[in-house]
Parts: structure tokens; sequence; C-alpha cells
């Protein structure tokens, strides 16, 4: 699991100072940023290398609201790892308190978004981290 702490801005709330529901994906990407470059995955590399990661599906289930200038943790770990496809869920928390949990399914795609298989080296790395829900 990876921990990526956040504080909610002005521009992603809502007129009553709570994070408008959008911004969590926002939050569950820049949250698997850091935990891919945290792995010794950067994004840039996979890129350098040809490959890109297409989001295919997302889920959130929001709790409870998080609020502006208060700090947040958006919580990742991997959950599936296959030959094309990654699976990555999330948890934001406020302390121990749980606000939003949901996941990304990401699928490796070339340049021109045809279908392919992850880089050997990044599937082994995120094979390793695999913990299922």
């Amino acid at each position: 699991m990876h921990t990526t702490a956040i504080r909610v801005r002005f521009d992603e709330v809502d007129t009553m100072g709570i994070v408008h529901h959008p911004r969590y994906l926002v939050y569950f990407e820049v949250a698997r940023t850091h935990y891919l470059r945290d792995l010794g995955l950067p994004y840039s590399r996979m890129l350098e290398e040809g490959t890109h990661l297409a989001v295919l599906e997302t889920a959130t289930r929001h709790l409870r609201p998080a609020r502006y200038d208060e700090e947040i943790e958006v919580v990742t770990r991997c959950t599936e790892c296959g030959r094309a496809r990654v699976t990555l869920a999330y948890e934001v928390r406020r302390g121990v308190e749980l606000l939003a949990s949901g996941h990304t399914r990401l699928g490796a795609v070339t340049p021109a978004g045809r279908a392919t298989r992850l880089p050997a080296s990044f599937r082994a790395i995120l094979a390793s981290q695999v913990r299922p829900q």
C-alpha cells in the first residue's frame, strides 16, 4: 500500500466548501502517479518504452465529504495485474475516517491506441504488489 497526502484546494470545492465529486478521480490519478514513481515505475519511463496506460474503467463510492483546506490521504494498492491490464484500488481518508473508495482499471496501449502488453519489467513489479481486496 502507498499513501499520498493531498491538501484540498479552493478550486476543487463547490459553493458549500465540499470537494466536488469528479475531483476524486483527479486524486486517484495523483496517487497513481506517485505510487508508480515510488515503485520505480515513473510513467515517463513507460512512455519512453512506447506504452501508455489508458483508463478502461473507474468507480468511486462517496461516504463522507472532504472540505476546503483539509489534508486528506489517498491510500493506493494494486489489486490485479495481468499481461495487459492493471487494477488499482483507492481509499480517500481524513485520518482514520474513510471518505471515499474506488478503483481504476488501466490497459496498456501503444502510442497509436492499440492494445498491447505491459512491459515485462513493469508487470513483474506490479504483480509483486498485488493485494486483492
